[in-house]
């Protein structure tokens, strides 16, 4: 697929897919795989990496030098951003929720590391924060600078179509490796962006796979909704409107995200201690390590263990450091 807009590269090639050989073996599944987001190369990895080279090829492309994004103080999107950022020589500014920015551990360490400027906004919620990344960039300006804005997780119809090449990727890898399309793929949801290229791809290549989103943050009608929004962004960008719906055979799950957003649970520490132990692969408490929980208990309650299944993970390993205390109490 021919790529549509400006990019700033920063993948030197494509993930690893990878068997699973032995974490199917013990829940009886004939064919589990897992596609290596995390280890992507800039500061400990991760799937932003993907949206990032074009939103900075955007930025770029219209002359601009400063990037303003946010999230939660411990956003694997805003580490990864202060990082590309770095690459292509343009200054960060991070826009955090909430009053504190709490202990200067895992992300939050990183970022001071690579040199952003941090803002703790008092704001909350996706919207919250883009008015004030809006008002950071309006004084920005009155600076002399030229600001770009990367709303939370980076998700825009420019951004999620990294994953549309992301899909493409995937396709052409299955395709090497002589395997028959997945029948279900497993992915975390937080924004809902990484999901909705991921379905956009799929629904262009007309691939009969059915997505398993596993929802870290909101409840499945809300995160539907999001996910479908950002589809329709993207395909609107892409001119390409028939492709902008989840599919009838695709499936959100809410029941894994724990106690809160941001808190691990005791089913997604028990996931991430299974896969450590199985394959030497870590995922994270707050986002690939409750959607692969969510993939165990939905691989567990199904009778057919013939299916083709692939975990996409997203990354995140910084969070296994900020949640120390929760993974030893196991």
């Amino acid at each position: 697929m021919k790529n549509a807009f400006p990019r700033y590269p920063l993948l030197s090639g494509d993930t690893p897919l990878m068997p699973l050989a032995n974490l199917g073996a013990e829940l009886g599944v004939a064919s589990l795989w897992i596609k290596r987001d995390d280890v992507t190369e800039l500061a400990f990895g991760g799937n932003k990496l993907r949206k990032l080279e074009y939103l900075l090829g955007q930025a770029l492309d219209e002359g601009c030098d400063l990037v303003i994004t946010g999230g939660s103080p411990q956003s694997n999107h805003a580490r990864l951003t202060v990082a590309a950022a770095n690459k292509a020589g343009l200054e960060t500014w991070l826009c955090f929720a909430g009053e504190r920015l709490g202990d200067v551990q895992g992300n939050l360490l990183l970022d001071q590391l690579l040199g952003a400027k941090l803002f703790a906004t008092g704001a909350y919620g996706s919207d919250g924060l883009l008015a004030v990344m809006r008002e950071k960039a309006f004084a920005a300006e009155r600076l002399g600078r030229k600001p770009f804005i990367i709303p939370v997780g980076g998700s825009t119809g420019r951004g999620d179509y990294g994953y549309v090449t992301a899909w493409y990727e995937l396709e052409r890898q299955r395709q090497q490796q002589e395997l028959p399309p997945f029948d279900e793929i497993y992915v975390a949801v937080g924004t809902g962006g990484t999901l909705a290229g991921l379905a956009v791809g799929r629904n262009l290549t007309q691939t009969p796979t059915r997505f398993r989103g596993i929802s870290v943050w909101q409840e499945r009608e809300q995160t539907e909704q999001e996910v479908n929004r950002f589809m329709r962004q993207l395909c609107k960008e892409i001119n390409q409107p028939a492709a902008s719906e989840l599919a009838p055979t695709d499936a959100l799950f809410d029941q894994y995200i724990g106690r809160k957003y941001g808190t691990p649970s005791p089913a997604g520490n028990e996931a991430i201690r299974k896969l450590a132990r199985a394959e030497g692969i870590l995922v994270d408490p707050i986002y690939t390590g409750k959607a692969l929980a969510g993939m165990l208990d939905q691989l567990a309650k199904t009778a057919d263990k013939s299916k083709r299944v692939l975990f996409w993970h997203t990354g995140g390993a910084p969070a296994l450091f900020t949640h120390a205390s929760s993974l030893a109490r196991m």
